[in-house]
Parts: C-alpha cells; sequence; structure tokens
C-alpha cells in the first residue's frame, strides 16, 4: 500500500518539456483549441477528450462505438448496433454503468428502469449534434457524487451568427442505413438549435435488428443583464429484436456449441428478457422504447463570478413483446420506465489567487410500474411503481494558486441516499433504506506551462447503491435471497497520478496510474438476479498514450492499458460457482492488457485514409452456459484478439466529402463478450455536406 502511495505522489515532481503552441494533438489529428478549453484540461487533468474527427466510422454511429479506442476503456458489446443495455457493455478502469455518470452538457441521462436497472443507453445516444464528449476516468471531483468509474459528458455543438446545415447519409453491410442533419443559427440574442436522425440494420445475430429515431431541439436567449436563458427538448425512439440462441448445445464443452441452429446466422447465446417476459427471447421478439429528456436552465453573471440554476425531467416508456412458441404463449408488457427529474443550483466565485465552486442538487429516480396488453396470456394487470430514490449532495471545492505554477484543489461533498418501496415494492418486501457520508477530496496539479500539466489526488471512495442494486438486494425473485444479509454503501480509497505534455517535436504523451480500494463493493449481477456486498475489491493500473505528426501528412497513435483486480470475501463464489472454480478472487471481464494503434495520411486537400489495430487480452469470465438461475457456474477464458479497421475519406467539394469505412479487415474470429460473436469483415461509405 506505502509503495503504491509513493510511486503515484512521485509522478507529480516529473520533469517537463514546455512547446507553446494553441493546437493540440489528439491521437491522428491535430486540433485548434480555445484558451477555456485548455484551461478546462487544466482544471480537470483525468479527462480525456473525444472529438468528431475521432469518432469511428462503422455500422454502429452511437455512443458504444466512440469509446472503442480510448485507454482506461472497455468496450465488451453483444453485438456492435443494438446490443441490449447492461453493465457490462462499458467499463471505465473495470467500473461498468453503476459507477458511470452519462451527462449532456452536465446534465444527467442515467435511466432507473422498471425493477430490473438503471441503465445507460449507450446503443440509443446518437451523437449527430456532438461538439466534443469529456470522459472523467476515476472520478475525484467533488462536482461529482456516487461515481467511481467516471463521468461522460456529451457537449453539444453551440449556434453561430452564420447558419449552418450539416446533413450525413451512410449504408454499410447488413442492410445498415443512417440519415442525420444538423441546422443552427443566432441571428442576435437569440439561438437555435435543431438536429435528428435514422438508423436501421438486420444485424448480424439472430433476431439481432435494430432502428433508432432521434429529434433534439434547442433554443437560447441571451438576456440584457448579462444572463442567459437556455432548454432543450430530445425525442427517442428505438426498436431492437432480442437476439435469440443459436445453438445447437448450450454445453460450452460440447462438441455442438459452435453449431448452429439456425445456418444463416453465427452460432451465438441470446438475449434474456427481463420483467416477467419469458426470460428467453423467441423469434420476432422485440422491445421498443421512447425517451423525452428536458431540461431548462438559467445563468447569471456577475463582476468576478457566475451562478446556475436548472431543472430536468425524464419521461421513458417500453413495450416488450414475446413469444413462448411450444406453450402457444405471448408476453406483451408496457413498462413505465422512467419518471425521474431534478434541480440543481450552482456557484463560482473568481478570486485574484482562488476559483471557488460550489452547488446543491437533488435528484428523483423512479418508475411508473407496468401493465400487459390484451394479448398477454396472463390475466389482465397493472402494478404501480416498484422503488424510487432521492439522492441530494452539496459541494464545495476550491481551486488555489500556490505560486505562479501550482494549483492546489480541496474539496468536500456531501451525499444522500435515500431508497423507498413503491406499492409493488412493497407487495414484494422491499425495504426501506437509508445511507449518507462525506466525500473530501484534494488534488495537487503543477502547471509548468499551458501545454503541460502533472497531476496526483486522493479522495475518498464513497458510493451508493443504484435503484437495482437496492431492489434486488431485498426482492424476493432473485436467484438467491440475500435480504437477511447487511447492504452496505461502497467505501474506500482512490488515488491517482499523471502528467499530459506536449513536445516542440509536435508530440503529445500522457500517462495515468491509478489504484482504487474499495470495502464493501457492491457486486450485481443480473443472471441470477442477486446484489449484495463483497468484502473488498482492489483495482489498479497504468494508461499510457502517445500521438505524433511525422511529417509529409503523415501522424502516428498509439495507447496501452494494463489493468488488474483482486477481490476478498465474495459469497457469490462459494455461493454459485463450480467446487473447482471456488479460487476465484477477482473482478470477472477485465482484460489486463490492451493496445489500440492507428497511422493516418492527411492530403494537401484534406483528404485522409487512416488504418487502425486494436488488441485486447485474454480475460477470465463467469459463464452461465445462457442458462438463468444456473447454480454450477464456471470461470472460462476468452481469448485474445486483435482487429484492424480502415477509414478514408475524401473532400468532393468544400462542403461535400465522402467517407469510407471497412471493419475487421482481416475477418478475424472473435468475441467482445464470451457467447457473442463479433461481425466479420464489414464495410459502408457515406457522404457529408456542410453548408
Amino acid at each position: 500500500m506505502l509503495r503504491v502511495i509513493s510511486v503515484l505522489l512521485g509522478l507529480i515532481f516529473l520533469t517537463n518539456i514546455s512547446y507553446a503552441s494553441d493546437s493540440r494533438q489528439f491521437q491522428l489529428d491535430e486540433i485548434e483549441v480555445s484558451s477555456s478549453l485548455i484551461k478546462e484540461e487544466q482544471s480537470t487533468p483525468n479527462m480525456t477528450l473525444i472529438i468528431p474527427e475521432l469518432l469511428l466510422q462503422g455500422i454502429g454511429s452511437t455512443l458504444d462505438s466512440a469509446l472503442l479506442r480510448q485507454a482506461g476503456i472497455d468496450v465488451q458489446r453483444i453485438q456492435e448496433v443494438g446490443s441490449a443495455l447492461d453493465d457490462e457493455a462499458i467499463k471505465i478502469r473495470g467500473f461498468g454503468s453503476n459507477r458511470i455518470m452519462l451527462t449532456i452538457n452536465g446534465r444527467t441521462l442515467n435511466a432507473p428502469g422498471t425493477a430490473g436497472g438503471y441503465f445507460i443507453d449507450w446503443s440509443a445516444t446518437p451523437l449527430y449534434n456532438i461538439e466534443r464528449i469529456e470522459v472523467i476516468k476515476g472520478v475525484s471531483d467533488p462536482r461529482y457524487g456516487n461515481v467511481l468509474g467516471g463521468v461522460i459528458n456529451l457537449v453539444t455543438k453551440q449556434p453561430s451568427t452564420k447558419p449552418q446545415l450539416e446533413t450525413q447519409v451512410m449504408a454499410g453491410s447488413f442492410n445498415t442505413k443512417t440519415v442525420s442533419f444538423l441546422h443552427s443559427y443566432k441571428p442576435n440574442r437569440f439561438e437555435y438549435s435543431i438536429s435528428g436522425g435514422f438508423s436501421e440494420t438486420n444485424g448480424y445475430l439472430y433476431n439481432g435488428n435494430f432502428r433508432i429515431k432521434d429529434l433534439n431541439i434547442y433554443a437560447g436567449y441571451d438576456l440584457p443583464w448579462d444572463a442567459k436563458l437556455k432548454t432543450d427538448l430530445q425525442f427517442i425512439s428505438s426498436k431492437k429484436g432480442f437476439i435469440v440462441s443459436n445453438r445447437v448445445s448450450k454445453d460450452y464443452d460440447s462438441t455442438q456449441y459452435n453449431s448452429p441452429k439456425n445456418p444463416k446466422y453465427p452460432a451465438s447465446d441470446g438475449e434474456y428478457m427481463f420483467g416477467g417476459m419469458g426470460a428467453y427471447p423467441e423469434p420476432g421478439s422485440w422491445w421498443q422504447k421512447e425517451k423525452v429528456y428536458f431540461n431548462i436552465s438559467y445563468e447569471q453573471a456577475f463582476k468576478n463570478s457566475t451562478a446556475s440554476i436548472r431543472y430536468w425531467q425524464n419521461y421513458g416508456d417500453r413495450e416488450a413483446y414475446n413469444t413462448r412458441a411450444s406453450l402457444n404463449r405471448v408476453f406483451h408488457k408496457k413498462f413505465y420506465d422512467d419518471r425521474s427529474y431534478g434541480t440543481d443550483i450552482s456557484y463560482n466565485l473568481l478570486l485574484p489567487d482562488h476559483d471557488i465552486k460550489a452547488g446543491i442538487e437533488y435528484k428523483k429516480f423512479k418508475d411508473k410500474g407496468d401493465r400487459n396488453y390484451p394479448d398477454d396470456f396472463r390475466a389482465a394487470f397493472t402494478n404501480e411503481n416498484y422503488v424510487y430514490s432521492w439522492t441530494w449532495g452539496m459541494y464545495v471545492m476550491d481551486d488555489i494558486n500556490v505560486g505562479k505554477d501550482i494549483l492546489l484543489t480541496p474539496g468536500i461533498r456531501f451525499i444522500s441516499f435515500d431508497g423507498r418501496p413503491g406499492p409493488s415494492g412493497i407487495a414484494e418486501g422491499i425495504k426501506d433504506i437509508s445511507m449518507n457520508g462525506v466525500v473530501p477530496s484534494l488534488k495537487i496539479t503543477y502547471l509548468p506551462d499551458k501545454n503541460t500539466t502533472i497531476y496526483g489526488s486522493i479522495a475518498r471512495a464513497l458510493r451508493m447503491p443504484t435503484i437495482p442494486e437496492y431492489y434486488w438486494h431485498f426482492s424476493s425473485d432473485a436467484g438467491v435471497d440475500t435480504s437477511n444479509l447487511t447492504f452496505k454503501k461502497e467505501d474506500g480509497l482512490m488515488l491517482q497520478a499523471g502528467f499530459k505534455t506536449e513536445l516542440p517535436t509536435k508530440t503529445r504523451l500522457e500517462a495515468s496510474l491509478y489504484y482504487y480500494r474499495i470495502k464493501d463493493y457492491i457486486h450485481f449481477d443480473l443472471i441470477n438476479f442477486v446484489s449484495y456486498n463483497i468484502e473488498r475489491a482492489n483495482i489498479y493500473g497504468l494508461e499510457i498514450e502517445m500521438s505524433q505528426q511525422l511529417g509529409k501528412g503523415f501522424s502516428i497513435f498509439g495507447n496501452y492499458t494494463f489493468q488488474k483486480s483482486k477481490t476478498k470475501g465474495d459469497p457469490f463464489v462459494s455461493e454459485f460457482l463450480a467446487s473447482q472454480d471456488r479460487d476465484f478472487d477477482k473482478i470477472p471481464n477485465l482484460p489486463e492488457h490492451k493496445i489500440n494503434l492507428g497511422i493516418q495520411y492527411k492530403g494537401t486537400r484534406k483528404e485522409k485514409i487512416a488504418l487502425f489495430m486494436r488488441y485486447v487480452s485474454n480475460q477470465d469470465v463467469i459463464y452461465n452456459n445462457n442458462t438463468l438461475f444456473n447454480t454450477d457456474l464456471r470461470v472460462r477464458k476468452q481469448d485474445a484478439y486483435l482487429c484492424s479497421d480502415l477509414e478514408a475519406s475524401y473532400p468532393v467539394t468544400k462542403t461535400v466529402d465522402i467517407t469510407l469505412f471497412v471493419r475487421n479487415i482481416f475477418n478475424n474470429t472473435y468475441q467482445e463478450r464470451l457467447g457473442y460473436p463479433s461481425a466479420g469483415r464489414n464495410l459502408g461509405a457515406g457522404i457529408r455536406a456542410v453548408f
């Protein structure tokens, strides 16, 4: 422990080489950045910026694809488009969705779901109007609460005084089609933007079709007294088919395991349909979700300070359909997934040697129950909401200038969580639960020049449970009754340090080292529907990234991630794993090594061609043979894989360019998630116009 702390703190005293420029090298592209963005990078040094130039081109054009080539992030989708939402699809430093906060312009997008999930809609988060994605890994900033993995913030494009119109059309393998548009304008004090799109695909796994429609409307007004009023409304409608099990035998050790029942599709596991939907989907099963996000805010500037207040509200419904053909039964339900809302107030005071930030926020996450349709085989029923939670917090922090180039940032946050059962939860015996705590943090940042940042931080790792963790701990429907076990908040220590620098040779270097020691780690298992505390979990790792302009239009980048974990006192292992695997003592689905490499040529007309490679080492997976409530689980070794992609673009005119991509060039067989083969070689092309 002391050795780890000394290494982390030692990074604070690394030497540096300065490089004066207002440009930044982000992987393969050199981008001009504003002074405000440079300051933002320095004040939040553990933040990674993903700009549109870095977004992956492919049949998947949503948020999960955008994160694929980033250090410290694991992307483990069931398929590249429309995969179901669960805790394992995206992980930051080994932490899944229940420890990640997704926001758009700072406003929460996490949804509670009905009894079964909070879920982040990775595959239903389009990027049509996104200026950049900010990924804050290992949060030690008091502005964010109840988060250990990180924060992903989507920053939208802002209107300018010149009207802008952008359209894009793409077609690819598996009958994939995408159309999107963005229009924005700020003629005077008033500004607005409207964006939207449509995408659909047949997918490549059995019954894996997917469709999404999206519309976003934003309006803002500059008031005469140095204030601004902003509001936006986003509507998302998505329909996905649930992947059907396509194996002659589900037994991993059987010779028929890799033999498909339906030869039109590769052999694969199936998804699960939770919430009384027959669990195992049949061909033709689907769900359709509709979501509305509303946000309104008021910002006021004073002489040396700013203040803002915001209110947001979510509205989400889900219709699900499944059959059990052999039993001549139809499952058809309506879930009123999301009726959440919240508000926050923040204040920022700028003094000669201090930048003081303070705020308070309140969130209520809740569902509104469910009901069945007349064609459902069961008698008509309507259930009221299952569980809801109140969370509120307040924080204060101060960036203190110590001399010319050292920034000391102490901070503190108070977090409160109250979980309550609704009428349906009371009927199931769900109990009230209340937790709270104080999170102190300290960050030291060394800023020798505007192009170099060296930092170290320490913070309490405190996290309250999410709604599904709370629900399934007490629910009588769980695979094992855990309601008699103590249910505690996570607590521990987060240490991290790192540096970023731009060298005179147009080289960007980044490195970060982290160590998390978490007591009462909450394990949430959607296979066996259990939620409980593991006595202790340690996660540690190293991330390194380099990018380089080579001259004559060429540039390269590479990043490397090393990560490991160790657990102690995990009752799930003795309860569910086969006897020969009960020495398992780590967090599953965590590859130890990951490498991303890329090389690009950019010509004088801004034509580009880039080649990428991604390597992921093997990993230990707890596998259930695609069978729910399997109490004889095995630890399996998921094979390492190597995948290569090609992307190109060519400007036909000043306003129109064409794009081309080839994914998995060498048609390698691999899996991001055990049981679900990834797509073979696939390709597509698009046209983009900006006026």
